[in-house]
């Protein structure tokens, strides 16, 4: 695993953190996740997906991207008509 750049958001909060890798798998890992587990969320995130585990909401941060659009609360309900 290598190290990459994250956007961290607490379950529940609005508060967001720029983050790394290494980090995240310290607190991940005094969360007691196993090895297996950490692996399976790195490959997540480096597919691109929006991962919830823990407690913590994470994202990649791709360099064409901009912080604002990640963790973005949904509100595509809101445009629907019934």
């Amino acid at each position: 695993m290598q190290n990459i750049s994250l956007i961290a958001a607490l379950e529940g909060t609005q508060h967001k953190v720029t983050t790394d890798w290494f980090a995240i798998m310290a607190t991940l890992e005094k969360r007691e996740m196993n090895q297996d587990e950490l692996q399976a969320v790195y490959d997540e995130l480096c597919a691109g997906l929006i991962v919830t585990t823990r407690g913590l909401t994470l994202a990649k941060i791709n360099d064409n991207e901009s912080e604002d659009s990640l963790l973005k609360a949904d509100d595509s309900a809101a445009d629907i008509l019934v």
